[in-house]
């Protein structure tokens, strides 16, 4: 399957998928989508290997693979909508797409905004350039320097609580500067703006790979990531489908395929947290 994406600084869209009403029936009810037959699912395609653009404009990485196979146990058109994290939970909110396929960290305080599906594991890498970069013994050696990291990201929220705990220990707080993108983080540490960089631990290993940066911390603030949804039934369907995929071996196959964690086997995938109240 060929899937295109145009290249846009806007809110862009791409159908991964099309089923005949006659092949297969939908596993959710039309009166809970956005649109009859169809999983509208935001996505910010600037993080290898989980979701970018290749230099042909086709949309690729784990969570691409993962809502192709979602539209296909389903039984529904999967629509792929391009926008900047940011501005996903309000259109979400705003009735504009059913969910978010973008790899977004768990939360206590977003679990009760949305309904969270945890689908993977992750944590947060501190990256430099490779010209002068130094590993480091803890994020302490942080102190003092300045940093670059997504905004709204968990990767922000982490690290400002460790400015709290430099603070608690008398040691001077990071300088967190925040941009849209990790393109823009990484971005703006090659223009020397900041230190270092704060990435997801598999966007910073796909920069090592391409020998564009050097990993100085890894391993920081190990979590889940989650799939987001603003309906009950929707986020239900989308881990049996998930689980289904686990249990016969695709899920498996496709965080092999990419690089990434997955779940622990004994955690089911299923929604964690009270969602909206």
């Amino acid at each position: 399957m060929i899937i295109r994406i145009p290249v846009l600084g806007v809110a862009a869209a791409v159908l991964l998928a099309s089923f005949s009403s006659q092949a297969c029936t939908p596993a959710i009810a039309e009166q809970d989508l956005i649109a009859p037959g169809k999983l509208q699912l935001s996505i910010n395609p600037t993080n290898p290997p989980q979701q970018y653009v290749d230099k042909d404009g086709t949309l690729q990485g784990l969570n691409v693979e993962l809502a192709s196979e979602l539209g296909k146990r389903l039984c529904l058109d999967v629509e792929l909508v391009r926008m900047d994290f940011p501005s996903m939970i309000p259109a979400m909110n705003a009735g504009r797409i059913d969910g978010m396929n973008t790899g977004m960290f768990w939360t206590a305080e977003r679990s009760r905004l949305m309904y969270l599906v945890p689908y993977s594991v992750q944590s947060v890498s501190v990256v430099a350039r490779p010209d002068d970069a130094k590993p480091l013994a803890s994020l302490e050696a942080l102190a003092g320097t300045s940093v670059a990291v997504e905004v709204n990201s968990y990767q922000l929220s982490f690290l400002q609580k460790q400015n709290e705990a430099l603070a608690a220990r008398g040691l001077a707080k990071m300088e967190l500067r925040t941009f849209p993108t990790a393109t823009n983080v990484v971005a703006a540490m090659f223009a020397r703006q900041v230190d270092h960089a704060a990435l997801v631990d598999s966007v910073a290993r796909d920069l090592v790979q391409r020998k564009r940066v050097a990993e100085v911390l890894s391993g920081q603030g190990v979590s889940r990531t989650a799939m987001a949804f603003r309906n009950r039934a929707v986020a239900e369907a989308v881990a049996g489908a998930l689980n289904g995929m686990r249990t016969d071996g695709h899920y498996q196959v496709l965080f092999d395929r990419f690089g990434l964690t997955p779940l622990p086997a004994q955690d089911a995938i299923q929604i964690d947290g009270p969602g909206p109240t």
